[in-house]
């Protein structure tokens, strides 16, 4: 659908007059391991069928009692009419939910306000010349103006990134020296400036709104049947051929379907991981995960006592074995620009992009998990997609010289429209672009799905709370051990 050329309130979706009904068993009663088809039907206000597709809806199954989860999809039929599936895999009597993430107006409002303006919110960067004398300009992906510009993108390696010197004379582009991002979009540039009253009442009355949930009764095993194959034997490819449901919560737990993601106990985990080195690269969620490694693995910091002074650090960060012998070390680094950090100590050597940390490693076994999802939601996905050929190809590289090296791409995960970023959308558009790209090398390379386990456990945080984090080490773990 071409979301650029929607008509605001034109066919607005109205949820009391919208109707859902399982359309495969009309009793609600089926197996452990039964597919559940639901049709989902979209009215307007005036109890009118949509006649276009593009609503983003979100389907999951749950059951508080038993810790239990687990997330479906919905195809758009472009008419109006969703069909959404789900499948049974534990007994008991679970609640099916299916959810308005946006309406297609949000999306559409997205979309030209981003092509329009370049980017969702601006980037400062901040200049320092020789007498000591401070000023900033605008930074960002396009040529913000051809007058006193300065064109960046080698030093992004080779991904567009441009910066206007202050209006203050006496600055050249070697003057830069950080960035911070502005908290406070212009308001005359904003999404919210653009819309009436009426228009931001009706769009935050139907996203992230619930359509229906259906009790269904569900008899059999308890659990469907694990996979007799362990995560770390699979072949990769594997990871990026298969849809929903990948997993599924039983007892706050995750279990992966397309494999046994079991970890053995801490000391085994160490001994699998002695005299590795493992990379994380991306944003505040990948350091959130370099936290929870810390904690599993009991090691050190390199430069820092507690975990509460890594919110908003950008500087790279060092894990140690606190035991010598065991020789782990953990880094994680802030990817290349956009990044959109509000911290005044932000300087440029943060953010070096995979191409960058990928080429100066020199272990012989190393561990190197990427992520590109949050900051790119700000921007045309046009740039994601430079960034990731741009990490394919260092990939590529680091691949032919360290053969044994593991790779992870960390997909994206859910989360709740609260900064006018329709991130189901943007996850649609990352996927489509990143899957393609890596499917000559995806045999080599794992995708880590976390849109699954954050829709199953019903996570709406940007910062997913410790316990889901703490499942998606697990699984991460469960790939190399």
């Amino acid at each position: 659908m071409n979301f650029t050329s929607v008509e605001f309130g034109k066919s607005l979706v109205y949820l009391p007059k919208s109707t859902v009904e399982i359309i495969n068993n009309t009793s609600a009663t089926f197996s452990t391991g039964d597919i559940i088809t639901l049709k989902i039907i979209l009215h307007n206000e005036k109890g009118d069928v949509l006649t276009g597709g593009g609503e983003f809806i979100n389907i999951w199954m749950s059951e508080k009692g038993k810790g239990a989860g687990s997330a479906g999809y919905v195809v758009d039929h472009g008419n109006g009419t969703y069909i959404g599936v789900i499948k049974a895999l534990w007994s008991g009597s679970p609640n099916i939910t299916i959810k308005l993430a946006f309406p297609k107006e949000s999306i559409g409002l997205f979309v030209n306000h981003i092509y329009r303006n370049g980017m969702l919110r601006p980037i400062f960067g901040f200049f320092k010349n020789a007498r000591g004398e401070t000023g900033k300009g605008i930074c960002g992906i396009h040529t913000l103006t051809n007058h006193d510009l300065c064109d960046f993108t080698s030093f992004n390696y080779g991904m567009r990134w441009f910066c206007s010197l202050p209006d203050t004379p006496g600055f050249i582009c070697t003057d830069w020296f950080r960035t911070e991002g502005d908290t406070k979009a212009d308001d005359r540039n904003s999404i919210d400036s653009k819309l009436s009253k009426t228009q931001k009442f009706l769009l935050s009355s139907t996203s992230n709104k619930i359509i229906k949930e259906i009790k269904v009764d569900v008899h059999g095993d308890k659990t469907i049947c694990p996979t007799k194959f362990l995560c770390r034997e699979i072949n990769p490819s594997v990871t990026w051929n298969s849809s929903s449901p990948m997993g599924y919560f039983y007892n706050r737990t995750w279990h992966n379907l397309l494999c046994q993601n079991k970890v053995e106990h801490s000391k085994k985990l160490i001994s699998c991981l002695k005299n590795r080195e493992i990379y994380m690269l991306g944003d505040s969620t990948q350091r959130q995960w370099f936290v929870e490694m810390t904690e599993i693995l009991n090691l050190s910091y390199s430069v820092i006592p507690t975990i509460r002074n890594l919110r908003g650090y950008h500087r790279t960060i060092n894990a140690f074995s606190k035991n010598k012998r065991d020789n782990i070390t953990v880094k994680w680094a802030a990817h290349e620009f956009p990044f959109f950090t509000y911290i005044p100590d932000a300087t440029l050597d943060f953010f070096l992009p995979a191409r960058y940390h990928l080429k100066v490693i020199r272990s012989k076994n190393p561990i190197v998990v990427l992520h590109w999802y949050v900051h790119m939601g700000f921007v045309p996905v046009s740039v994601y997609e430079d960034h990731v050929r741009n990490a394919k190809d260092a990939i590529i590289e680091l691949l032919d010289r360290v053969p044994s090296a593991k790779i992870f791409i960390k997909g994206p995960h859910k989360i709740k429209n609260d900064e006018v970023v329709p991130y189901d959308f943007v996850r649609y558009l990352h996927d489509k672009l990143l899957f393609p790209i890596f499917d000559n090398i995806k045999h080599k390379v794992v995708y880590l799905n976390q849109w699954d386990i954050t829709v199953a456990s019903e996570n709406n945080e940007m910062h997913p709370t410790k316990d889901i984090v703490f499942q998606m080490v697990h699984e991460l773990f469960s790939y190399i051990c």
